[in-house]
């Protein structure tokens, strides 16, 4: 009846799921870059808006990796 799940499927599971969630975070990153008026705060979401499409591009990386690989 149930299947087991391989370690590689498991870890593309994970990254999916941390894929997910950092593109919310990129999302409200966006929402409230739209809506800062302080330099401050808009450079702070400069920074952070950087670091998310750093970490999706190298969970992307992995993902496509993963896909190729037979």
């Amino acid at each position: 009846m149930f299947r087991r799940i391989t370690r590689a499927e498991r870890e593309r599971r994970v990254a999916k799921a941390e894929l997910d969630s950092t593109m919310q975070a990129m999302r409200a990153v966006d929402s409230a870059f739209r809506e800062a008026q302080d330099p401050f705060s808009i450079e702070q979401l400069t920074y952070q808006h950087a670091a998310l499409m750093c970490r999706c591009r190298a969970l992307l990386r992995l993902l496509r990796a993963d896909r190729e690989d037979p």
